[in-house]
This record gives structure tokens, C-alpha cells and sequence, in this order.
């Protein structure tokens, strides 16, 4: 039986590794407008007025949800528009992945390689999330930018991580078992504190603890596994240009991944095109 959640000693060595990280706080904005959204009503025009009042985000937010990426047949040219438009959670959640993506950019070193790679990793699970029915684009574009946080975290702590970062990319689980070994947590379980501590929906945090969990299909919250094949499927594509996606866990994360999902043979061999050419809309 699969464990859904962290332990209590995990979370707590976790803690200590956000805490000498010195992560930053998420924007208040954010945390007001996640609060809007668990009532029972959230008003439609509070979450307007909060979003405008950063207009360096409400650009953003303008400019990101009318990309290619999210391919919306009107153009949006304000605020209120897009909650009407879109609605309010899937508005929140691209505001969400806006303020993080503004948190987290430009880190030093080691960790840019990584923030680069999960940029990508967020443009091609929104890819894949077109070919998936009922799914929130915004959401999967927010957990694509969220999921793979810890390691961030982790290439300010430890020597060349960036560098086992790349070498392990075929084989997941020997990156976790490096990170257990020198740290004694790995980054799933930062990433899932972290997305609770800014209060992300208790769904997404699980999925980002089960990102690399090869039986990830006993989970009952179908949201959940949407969102970890989505991820899955993810790696195993950006490891076709490397060569690395007949590695035994890529083969794994394809099958199980294009099972859970349902992606048809036409769809999957577009997204092989895509992922040969780099040529992922954003």
C-alpha cells in the first residue's frame, strides 16, 4: 500500500533544510487570494481588485495567459476579463505559478541549470495536459513549475547537486537516494512543505510528493495521478533528445504514464516530435 503522506521525521528534516535555504515568502497577494478562493462564495471582484493592485503581476498575467501556451480563442485584455473568462481557480492558480516563477528566477550557480529545466518541464506538461480532457491547464502549468522546487533548494546546499542533478536525470530514484543520503530527505518531501507552507491545494502538494513514486496508481485522488503521470511523461519526453528515455524508470513513467492519461498513439508520437525539436509552445 502506498504511503500518502511524509512522516513526521521527514517533514521535520525537511523544515531544517528550508530554514538554512532562507526560501523566500510567498506574496501576499497570493496567500489573500487563496483565501478568497476557499469560501464558500469567493467574490469575483475582490480577486479582480487584489490582482490589480500588482500591476507588474497583472502584466504578466496578462501576457502569460494569452501565450501559445495556453491558446484561449479571445485575447484578454484585462483583469476583470480573465476571471470571467477563465474563471477564479484557474486564474488564481496562473497568478500562484506567476509569483513563484518571480520568487524562484535568476537563482545562482548550479541552480540555474535547474530552474532552466523546470521551465521547460512546464511548458511540455501543459503540452501534454492538451491532450487530456477536464484538466486545469493553469493548475499543470503551476505544478510544472512546482514539483521539481526542492532541488532548487537542495543545489544551494550541496556541492555539484547541479551536476548530479544532470548525470541521474535518467534515473530518478538514484537522484533521490543521492539527496537521502547527503541530507537526509529528498527533494519531494521539500517540495510538498514547501507547497503547504504557502498554502497550495492539498491535491497539488501530494502530487509533488509522489512525482517519482513508481506506484503512484493506488492513489485515489484522480487529480493527484493526473498530475504525477503528467510529470512522468514530462521526464521520459525531455529524455528522448539525450538518449536517456530507454532507461528502465523512463520506460516506466511512458507506459504507466500514457496508461493513466490515456494518450492516444498519434498524440504520443506528436509530443516525440515536439520533444526532438524543442519545439514546445510557451
Amino acid at each position: 500500500m502506498i504511503k500518502q503522506y511524509p512522516s513526521k521525521p521527514e517533514l521535520e528534516t525537511a523544515f531544517k533544510t528550508i530554514r538554512q535555504a532562507q526560501v523566500p515568502q510567498i506574496p501576499d497577494v497570493v496567500l489573500a487570494l487563496r483565501a478568497e478562493l476557499a469560501r464558500t462564495e469567493p467574490n469575483v471582484k475582490a480577486v479582480a481588485n487584489l490582482i490589480a493592485q500588482d500591476l507588474a503581476l497583472t502584466g504578466q498575467i496578462l501576457k502569460r495567459v494569452n501565450s501559445p501556451l495556453f491558446a484561449l480563442s479571445n485575447k484578454i485584455t484585462g483583469v476583470q476579463q480573465a476571471v470571467a473568462l477563465i474563471g477564479i481557480n484557474r486564474l488564481v492558480n496562473l497568478v500562484t505559478a506567476e509569483a513563484v516563477e518571480r520568487l524562484l528566477e535568476h537563482p545562482p550557480g548550479a541552480a540555474r541549470v535547474i530552474w532552466e529545466s523546470i521551465m521547460e518541464q512546464a511548458q511540455v506538461a501543459v503540452t501534454i495536459a492538451q491532450k487530456v480532457t477536464n484538466l486545469n491547464l493553469e493548475e499543470v502549468y503551476l505544478f510544472g513549475i512546482m514539483h521539481d522546487v526542492g532541488s532548487l533548494i537542495f543545489a544551494e546546499q550541496l556541492d555539484n547537486y547541479g551536476y548530479e542533478w544532470v548525470l541521474r536525470s535518467g534515473s530518478p530514484q538514484s537522484l533521490l537516494a543521492h539527496e537521502q543520503a547527503a541530507l537526509g530527505v529528498d527533494h519531494t518531501t521539500v517540495g510538498f512543505l514547501l507547497a503547504s507552507i504557502w498554502q497550495l491545494p492539498d491535491h497539488l502538494t501530494l502530487a509533488i510528493y509522489h512525482h517519482h513514486a513508481a506506484n503512484y496508481q493506488q492513489l485515489e485522488d484522480s487529480r493527484v495521478r493526473a498530475l504525477v503521470a503528467i510529470t512522468q511523461l514530462t521526464h521520459a519526453l525531455m529524455a528522448l533528445p539525450f538518449g536517456t528515455h530507454d532507461q528502465p524508470e523512463m520506460l516506466t513513467y511512458r507506459d504507466r504514464g500514457r496508461l493513466e492519461l490515456d494518450i492516444s498513439e498519434e498524440d504520443w508520437a506528436g509530443l516525440c516530435k515536439h520533444a526532438m525539436e524543442g519545439s514546445w509552445p510557451g
